[in-house]
């Protein structure tokens, strides 16, 4: 029979109450460590784990973009090969140089020091914050504030309204907002009352100075056209979508359809422009969309204007949300300025509230207006080139809905 721990001799049982104890405190050391390793990796996690950035942000572009190629400027051949341009006041017609960001100063390769773009963009937010609170403070007039936002004068009864002095935009719960017309600024001559005609479910203008010509836009929704019926129907010119950014995630993808359209197009004799639909939130982004539509189209005989196609984002918030009337302004210049410096006649793709209420109107006479309202006759008072009239139209060529313009210049023989 097997002696009892307490018939063991004495020392015996401190060999092994000792070697139990050394157990326990090596057991206690390996758990110990243990957690260490755990705590120190759990926190490196943490640290290196990404923001919260909502799904959407991360993971969803604007309805234009669904479904698109994931193809961006880095991976075109051409982008590489595409100079920035921008003119200097010293600088030949139509020589071009390099685009240099005016953000960054000469020196340190073109980058400013650190300690000139702290000092910068904190100057820039203070101005931004002063801005908004100017905005907030002042009153609706007519006029311009310190921001160089156009604002709208308050009118109480409808019956004040004198399409005259002022054009009405109504928002979609029917609340009407009334902008003071300027004076300043080259009005249209064209007689819509008495000169458009419907010519089988699409219009067409004629006038003592002018006939217009018949024209489509399309993007890649449009599916499949017989673009040999859209010649027969009357159609001369097609403005095709190349491509868009994103509203929320900001990167640029090539519209799938753009190379057959164009291609397809040009074989049945239908003159092609091409648009693209910006989201850009400064005037560097600008350059880049028009560097990038003019080197895809480079490979086509284009004839219509390039254009920036300029929206509001509704339902949901855009990167573009918060730019002033001065900055969304400037970027179209910006943008527009690029696409002339190629040879490309530029042209500004908005709504009737886009062009009042969204950008400073008097600032853009220098570039032709493509506008987009399919009241008709339009109220739109100010100069403008291009209509997009109808955004359900039908013909021959195409099933379902297309958008249907018109342009009051030749821009073949421009």
């Amino acid at each position: 029979m097997m002696a009892s721990y307490y018939d063991q001799d004495p020392n015996d049982k401190n060999s092994y109450i000792k070697t139990v104890a050394m157990c326990v405190a090596a057991a206690s050391l390996v758990v110990l460590l243990f957690l260490v390793i755990l705590y120190v990796n759990s926190d490196r996690n943490t640290t290196n784990a990404p923001q919260n950035v909502s799904r959407q942000e991360e993971e969803e572009e604007d309805d234009i973009l669904k479904d698109s190629h994931n193809i961006t400027s880095d991976e075109l051949d051409f982008w590489n090969d595409v100079k920035k341009p921008v003119k200097t006041e010293n600088e030949e017609e139509g020589e071009l140089t390099e685009y240099k960001d005016p953000e960054l100063e000469e020196g340190n390769d073109g980058q400013s020091s650190g300690d000139d773009r702290i000092a910068k963009e904190q100057t820039d937010k203070e101005n931004k914050k002063e801005n908004r609170e100017d905005t907030d403070s002042t009153e609706d007039n007519g006029d311009t504030d310190e921001t160089g936002e156009t604002l709208n004068k308050e009118i109480k009864d409808d019956k004040e309204y004198d399409k005259d002095k002022y054009v009405a935009i109504e928002d979609e719960s029917g609340k009407k907002t009334y902008y003071e017309i300027i004076e300043d600024v080259p009005k249209n001559d064209y007689d819509l009352e008495n000169n458009l005609i419907n010519e089988n479910g699409m219009l067409a203008y004629n006038d003592s100075k002018r006939e217009s010509i018949k024209g489509v836009d399309l993007s890649k929704y449009n599916g499949t056209v017989d673009f040999n019926k859209l010649k027969e129907a009357g159609v001369r010119f097609a403005m095709l979508r190349l491509g868009s950014r994103g509203y929320g995630s900001g990167k640029i993808s090539l519209d799938e359809k753009f190379v057959e359209y164009a291609q397809n197009a040009q074989m049945a004799g239908i003159l092609t422009g091409a648009y693209f639909y910006s989201q850009a939130v400064n005037e560097t982004e600008a350059v880049e969309e028009a560097n990038y539509i003019v080197g895809a189209v480079s490979g086509f005989n284009v004839k219509y204007p390039i254009a920036i196609d300029l929206e509001r984002v509704s339902g949901d918030t855009a990167r573009t949300d918060k730019l002033t009337n001065k900055e969304r302004t400037a970027i179209v210049k910006m943008f527009c300025d690029t696409v002339k410096g190629y040879g490309y006649t530029p042209v500004i793709y908005a709504s009737l509230e886009m062009l009042v209420g969204g950008l400073n109107i008097e600032e853009l006479g220098d570039y032709d207006i493509w506008l987009a309202d399919e009241k008709i006759p339009t109220e739109y008072p100010y100069r403008f080139s291009m209509w997009q009239y109808n955004t359900q139209g039908h013909i021959d060529g195409i099933t379902g809905d297309i958008d249907l313009d018109i342009s009051f210049i030749d821009y073949e023989k421009k």
